[in-house]
Order: C-alpha cells, then structure tokens, then sequence
C-alpha cells in the first residue's frame, strides 16, 4: 500500500514541477510589451524610410531635373544633421537604441549623397535603384527585429536563472 501512494505523490510532484515548467516557459506581459514596442518602433522606422524612398522616387519623375539635384543636396544635408542630433541625444541620455538610429540615418544620408551622381550616371535604372535600396531595408530591420526579439526572450530567461544565488548561498 506505501507504494502505490508514494508513486501518486511522485506523479503529482512531476506534474507539478511540469506545470511550473511551463509557466516559466510563458512569457510575461512586460517582456512581451517590450517585444511588441521594439517591433512597433523598427516597424515605424523603416516605414519613413520605405515613404522617403519612395517620394524620391516620385520626385525623379516629377522634378525638373535641376531642382531634383538641389533636393537631394537638402535632404542629405538634413539628414547629417539628424545624425549630428541622434548622436547628441544617444551620447547625454546613454541610449544604444539611438546610436543605432543614428547610424542607421547616417547610412542613409550617405547614400542619398550618393544619389546625386547616381542620378546623373545611371538614369534610365534610377527608380530600380531605389527600389533596390528599398528591399535592402525591409531586409535589414527584418532580421533586426529577429535579433531584438530573441536578444530580449534571451535576457528575459537569464534572469529565471537562479544558479548565481545558489552558488552565493553555499558560499
């Protein structure tokens, strides 16, 4: 008889520990609000640059091409000194999220430089260019995104870990 109730006990405490398991397994509403926020701002930013790509490329066929080159040599401008601001307001608040921004906007100044002699040199394939450029974004913060979520799933399961307190107790 002792046997069959410390089996019963053993299998309540496996399926206790299982259950416990699982909800540790679960992620919380912060870690997930978090997700959703970062997802939420990468989404947000690649969406400006998808819309600022493409007025450019509404603006290749709709400028004269003089006052299209002038645009482009503001919008570069504009786009420093974004950077130049990104990087201040990342440096005082000790932000990585912003550096990252930051560079993120000063590759695209650049390559918005870049775009007035694209323009002169490569014409008739400008539009396919930018498009291009396009794709290569939505790739980018795709896997970025990937990155974020498993970078914060990671941490998040760190901190369940309770060895660092255990090997402190028996210390």
């Amino acid at each position: 008889m002792k046997k069959k109730s410390t089996k019963i006990s053993e299998n309540e405490n496996i399926e206790k520990l299982s259950k416990v398991i699982e909800e540790k397994k679960k992620l919380p509403k912060e870690v997930k609000g978090k997700i959703s926020s970062k997802i939420f701002e990468n989404v947000l930013f690649v969406a400006i640059i998808i819309i600022y790509l493409g007025a450019l490329n509404l603006g290749m066929t709709n400028i004269p091409t003089e006052n299209y080159i002038f645009d482009l040599k503001v919008f570069s401008i504009m786009l420093l000194v974004g950077t130049i601001i990104t990087f201040e307001l990342a440096y005082k608040k000790d932000k990585s999220n912003l550096w990252v921004h930051g560079v993120e906007i000063l590759v695209l100044a650049v390559f918005t430089t870049y775009l007035v002699n694209l323009y002169s040199m490569y014409y008739n394939t400008f539009g396919t260019l930018i498009f291009s450029t396009i794709g290569l974004y939505l790739i980018y913060y795709f896997v970025k995104i990937l990155i974020e979520r498993r970078k914060i799933i990671k941490q998040y399961k760190k901190s369940l870990v309770d060895i660092g307190e255990i090997v402190k107790k028996k210390s």
